[in-house]
């Protein structure tokens, strides 16, 4: 048996071997492949979601266009008539390597250490300097009663 895996690209999900080639949507320079489930053969690892650990490594070999789509409409009795065509741009993936642990899982971890503990001490310095830096104001507030005299209404009478 092979080594194979069910990854997310996108909104799409495909089953790759070692050394397949894929054609997906336009992928801009960097693919995020999510590893569904993973199996090496002897052991099946299915991801809730995505399996810790797993990656695939892919690379993007080139890209092309799709199939033509003729889009046309037309209303009978009055020659009114509009062709138009539409062509997707599709990039080719190469999978280069399926694998558990390994380089990206050790930088994962890596990462998780390093935002765990750094955020934590920037907050407690920055909270004690604005602190120190905000002197307490003291204002008071000025308030001016103004009273109005009511008008008179007075009722014309009428003969």
């Amino acid at each position: 048996m092979d080594k194979y895996a069910i990854i997310k690209i996108g909104s799409a999900q495909y089953k790759v071997h070692e050394g397949d080639t894929l054609t997906v949507d336009n992928q801009n320079g960097k693919v995020d492949a999510e590893v569904l489930l993973f199996s090496d053969g002897k052991e099946t690892i299915l991801g809730d979601p995505t399996v810790k650990g797993a990656h695939v490594s892919l690379k993007i070999t080139g890209a092309k266009r799709g199939e033509k789509l003729r889009v046309s409409r037309f209303k009978s009795k009055s020659r009114y008539r509009k062709v138009r065509g539409y062509r997707d741009t599709l990039s080719e993936l190469l999978v280069e390597k399926i694998g558990m642990g390994g380089k990206e899982a050790a930088e994962e971890k890596k990462t998780v250490a390093e935002t765990s503990t750094k955020p934590e001490v920037v907050k407690s310095e920055t909270k004690s300097k604005v602190k120190a830096e905000k002197p307490a104001k003291t204002t008071s507030k000025k308030v001016v009663k103004t009273t109005t005299k009511p008008k008179k209404v007075t009722k014309k009478e009428t003969k």
